[in-house]
């Protein structure tokens, strides 16, 4: 708060927040749950609010300051793949992560890199393994943490400093022995675990040159950018093409991409002749790409800024141009271990492809990816800043794509660097000249900005941001963002979640449209757990009675609604944007429809049924429930119309469905009459389904009906 009377932390691996006083101490009865992966928060005192962005789920929630709860989610655009949305939690999560909640792989691994610490794990009652031919000791010493970022099927495969995890999937075991599980990991958990981190990158080495096998170390590193200790900067060494060294002195126990190479006790080694022998060694070759991370250790003086050294214990201070060959000595191969992240080209060391799972593959980002130069009239920009990262591009397309982004021809609009000047705009079919881009941001067109980014991304990010080989420009189909309450379900701030916990919602949509959910969406957690399948409509603006589209979709907790991949724009790639009425149905609530038709295109449209504000066709189209709208429960058959008595009533099947003559029977499933989506379809006694039959249609005449207000 202004007055430091109270602050807020975000809890990003227990996806909640908890509040303390000034002078840190908790305040409140305990955390506050909010999305999945909190990771900042902005404080609206004026209207007593604070919003949190929720980075993994992609939303963002508003908690009220007075309650210090959640009182509402929104989502947003997340262009995350899948494969990292799945994996991720396993990484962070620290309520399926560790038996407490309170710890995570994270915790240490931060970010699936290193937490500068060294750990002695060795278990005094452990049992001694054997891997690949070798026996270990279950008391292992002091080892640093390593990063786990692109560790999957490198080098040699196996893991850990000593090589005694054949592969990542037998790290299952220390979920149980290490973070307190009652039980491993188990094997999809750790296979959706491994794909993710498969799948990572390392950032850009600042250390890096943009072209490493023609440019020299004295073009890259420079005396002001390598500090030593107090106020001295490193020597640099003579000037020379990097990685030769590596060629020489290097390849014996370093593949190329990673730096990881043989397994200890592996006698002579692969690479140049075999001429270092491994076989009293007791670690792995390290992974040479988090080196340049370490720099900051030295044994002459106090100032340490990290933690540790080089070797797997934490010795070695990064001292690299020491004088002779004790453990201060690095010599000169400054050059090759700073820069080292970014692969090594095979022409500069062909060795270093000799290795078992090498590969010419660089899972790093690039030292230029992320350089952004924008022009905006005569004065401002650099064209020399720009023709580097457009050299860049042309050659190195491998390695590095551009793209542009800002207003052309009085429209924002999106480009990506094709080659030989010419850029591909987001307009099928459409092409324009860097000369013309160049004109037009230093005339009166409007600024645009050039960014350099990894060439897998060019096309995503400069010309077709939801990845559906639609350009930007020609994507005009319709597309909303729709929140609506179902009132079976609803609990008072949002709807549960029985039927998915309980493994009861089917993975194909009932409406017959044949979608299928995606596995990991139904692992989704908190307000963003799937509730049940609906079906979002679009409606004809002029006869509303006319359906253009419609998409089987699933219900969030939140209510919010979302794609069965788990994207909360709902798009119709088959309509044309333009103006619709958008209804929203369910399979036993009555559907709701808005009121007038809506300008659908746009994206982060938003039709929020739950507001007492939205005008809904018809008259009393939903029910309001402490001030928030839901949809009426009780429509088991299906027809539009909610009826207790009489013919075609919602009633009668309820009792045929629990078998027809002992009223307090019970069925479990996935059925229509399970009017209050709680998973049991039950007639008599509490939490039953006949009861809120008769209360929506009035509770005291039972003949009365409650008809659905969509024609």
């Amino acid at each position: 708060m202004a007055d430091g009377s109270k602050a807020y932390v975000a809890g990003m691996g227990s996806n909640n927040l908890i509040a303390i006083d000034g002078a840190g101490t908790r305040l409140g009865s305990g955390p506050i749950p909010v999305g999945e992966g909190p990771t900042g928060i902005v404080l609206d005192q004026t209207r007593n609010k604070a919003y949190v962005l929720n980075k993994f789920e992609g939303t963002v929630s508003t908690v009220d300051l007075s309650t210090d709860k959640e009182v509402a989610r929104a989502n947003f655009f997340d262009p995350t793949p899948m494969v990292i949305k799945a994996g991720r939690k396993h990484l962070y999560n620290t309520h399926l992560g560790s038996g407490n909640g309170h710890i995570s792989c994270g915790s240490c691994h931060v970010d699936a890199r290193w937490d500068r610490l060294g750990w002695d794990l060795g278990d005094p009652s452990g049992d001694m393994t054997v891997v690949d031919g070798k026996t270990f000791h279950p008391m292992k010493g002091v080892k640093t943490t390593q990063f786990l970022i692109d560790i999957i099927n490198r080098g040699r495969g196996n893991l850990h400093w000593r090589g005694d995890k054949d592969s990542f999937l037998d790290f299952a075991g220390a979920f149980q022995s290490l973070q307190g599980l009652s039980a491993p990991k188990d094997a999809a958990g750790m296979q959706e675990f491994s794909d993710f981190l498969a799948s990572c990158w390392y950032v850009p080495n600042p250390y890096r040159t943009f072209k490493p096998e023609t440019t020299s170390s004295t073009s890259r590193l420079n005396p002001n950018r390598v500090r030593g200790t107090g106020t001295t900067f490193q020597a640099i060494p003579p000037a020379v093409n990097l990685f030769v060294a590596s060629n020489v002195n290097c390849v014996h126990c370093h593949n190329a991409q990673t730096g990881r190479g043989e397994l200890a006790g592996n006698g002579n080694v692969a690479g140049n002749g075999g001429n270092v022998n491994f076989t009293l060694n007791r670690n792995m070759s390290a992974d040479l790409r988090s080196t340049y991370r370490k720099n900051g250790f030295f044994y002459n003086t106090a100032e340490v800024t990290s933690g540790f050294g080089m070797m797997s214990d934490g010795v070695m201070e990064t001292w690299f141009n020491g004088a002779g060959v004790g453990n201060t000595y690095l010599g000169d191969y400054e050059p090759e271990l700073l820069s080292w992240s970014g692969g090594v080209t095979q022409g500069n060391c062909s060795a270093c492809f000799t290795f078992p799972l090498s590969s010419s593959v660089v899972q790093d980002a690039l030292p230029a990816v992320g350089l952004r130069q924008t022009l905006n009239g005569a004065s401002i920009g650099s064209i020399t800043q720009l023709n580097v990262m457009k050299d860049l591009a042309q050659t190195r397309p491998a390695e590095y794509g551009l793209i542009v982004k800002g207003k052309y021809g009085g429209e924002m609009r999106g480009f990506y660097y094709m080659g030989s000047d010419i850029y591909q705009s987001d307009i099928s079919g459409q092409t324009v000249t860097h000369t013309q881009l160049v004109t037009s941001a230093q005339g009166s067109g409007g600024p645009l900005s050039w960014t350099v980014v990894h060439p897998s991304t060019k096309v995503r990010a400069g010309v077709d941001a939801d990845n559906d080989a639609i350009m930007d420009h020609d994507d005009l189909q319709a597309k909303v963002n729709v929140r609506a309450n179902m009132e079976g379900a609803y609990v008072g701030t949002a709807m549960r979640s029985t039927l998915r916990d309980n493994s009861l919602l089917p993975a194909t949509d009932p409406y017959g449209q044949g979608a299928q959910v995606d596995p990991d969406v139904l692992q989704y957690q908190g307000l963003a757990a799937p509730v049940d399948w609906a079906l979002v409509e679009l409606r004809n603006n002029a006869t509303p009675t006319l359906v253009e589209a419609s998409r089987a979709v699933l219900v969030q907790r939140s209510g919010n609604l979302m794609m069965p991949a788990g994207e909360q724009t709902i798009t119709f790639p088959t309509v044309p944007a333009g103006n619709y009425h958008v209804v929203v149905r369910h399979r036993n609530h009555l559907g709701v429809m808005t009121f007038a038709p809506t300008a659908l295109g746009a994206a982060g449209t938003l039709i929020d049924f739950t507001k007492p504000a939205t005008a809904t066709y018809g008259t009393d189209a939903q029910k309001n429930v402490a001030g928030v709208m839901v949809m009426w429960a009780g429509d088991v058959s299906g027809n539009g119309i909610i009826k207790y008595a009489g013919g075609g009533n919602d009633r009668d099947p309820i009792l045929v469905r629990i078998g027809g003559t002992v009223p307090t029977a019970t069925v479990p499933g996935y059925h229509p009459e399970d009017v209050n989506l709680d998973g049991v379809v039950k007639y008599a006694g509490s939490s039953n389904d006949r009861d809120p039959i008769l209360v929506n249609i009035g509770g005291s005449v039972p003949t009365a009906v409650k008809t659905q207000q969509v024609p």
